[in-house]
């Protein structure tokens, strides 16, 4: 969404690259199928929604605790699993007059 040039010119090379190669697009079509059912099938939903449950289940459990000991658990739960993953999501990006300019999460 930031980089709306190269975008257009991607998808403008994709569809000149089907046009000339038409087996492209099938190849993209069914690496895309291929995708959907490694990643996106009811069977692979379920074993999520179980999942969930169980932590649910926990969370139940856990919530017997006291605020002091649920903080500290959640705030270990962020350092080990969303500490290092946070770090990779870009910055908002805003048009300023002089040109691009990064805005701060923080």
């Amino acid at each position: 969404p930031y980089h709306g040039d190269s975008a257009t010119e991607r998808i403008a090379d994709f569809f000149e690259r089907c046009k000339t190669d038409p087996n492209y697009w099938d190849k993209i079509s069914n690496a895309g199928l291929q995708r959907i059912y490694e990643r996106y099938t009811w069977q692979i939903y379920a074993e999520r929604l179980m999942t969930l449950s169980g932590v649910y289940g926990f969370w139940k459990y856990v919530s017997k605790l006291e605020r002091r000991e649920t903080r500290r658990y959640l705030e270990m739960f962020y350092t080990l699993k969303y500490r290092d993953l946070v770090k990779t999501v870009p910055l908002a990006v805003e048009e300023s007059a002089d040109g691009l300019e990064e805005k701060s999460i923080e």
